[in-house]
């Protein structure tokens, strides 16, 4: 059992921020789990998870307090997907149309929506550090100081994360490129 002691400032927070993103957990939850018991276990799990790290949150309407919670939650629902032995199959394809990667060897690539199918199975089987990195940087053109302070890493951390799971990307859409030649 884990007790836990909020003073009243963080227990307001914690309500806000219930309030405002139930329906938003609830939704990133059941899209990985398609049940709603084990649904509504995630948004408990991530409401826990969110009350041990209440001061890496600074508003409840934030932007990055939104991205936060969405990847507890998605993380935690994977978990309890991964417990029940499932195939699993998290990102939804919409959350990667029109991507597009820079790198200095590939001047730019854009994703056409053919390879958006494959690219998100890609990004899926990569562990959930590069995609967490991934999704933050490419959907949300978060900074990595940004995601450094969202996923509580050291700036140097981020970008390394970052930097491998666009070496695994690029990677990928070579041997994709090299595929349809």
């Amino acid at each position: 059992m884990i007790l836990l002691i909020l003073n009243s400032e963080d227990a307001l927070l914690i309500e806000i921020i219930y309030r405002r993103y139930s329906k938003f957990m609830y939704k990133v939850a059941y899209n990985i789990l398609h049940n709603k018991y084990d649904t509504e276990d995630a948004i408990q799990q991530t409401i826990v998870r969110i009350i041990s790290c209440i001061e890496k949150i600074g508003e409840a309407e934030d932007k990055k307090t939104r991205n936060f919670i969405g990847i507890i939650c998605r993380n935690i629902a994977i978990d309890i997907y991964n417990k029940r032995k499932k195939q699993i199959d998290v990102c939804d394809i919409s959350d990667y149309e029109g991507i597009s990667v820079d790198d200095n060897d590939l001047s730019l690539i854009v994703v056409s929506q053919d390879n958006v199918e494959k690219i998100e199975r890609f990004i899926c089987s990569l562990d959930k550090k590069y995609q967490d990195v991934l999704f933050l940087r490419l959907q949300y053109e978060y900074s990595i100081g940004e995601i450094a302070d969202i996923l509580d890493l050291s700036y140097d951390n981020a970008q390394k994360r970052l930097e491998r799971g666009r070496n695994k990307l690029k990677k990928f859409l070579l041997e994709e490129m090299n595929k349809n030649e």
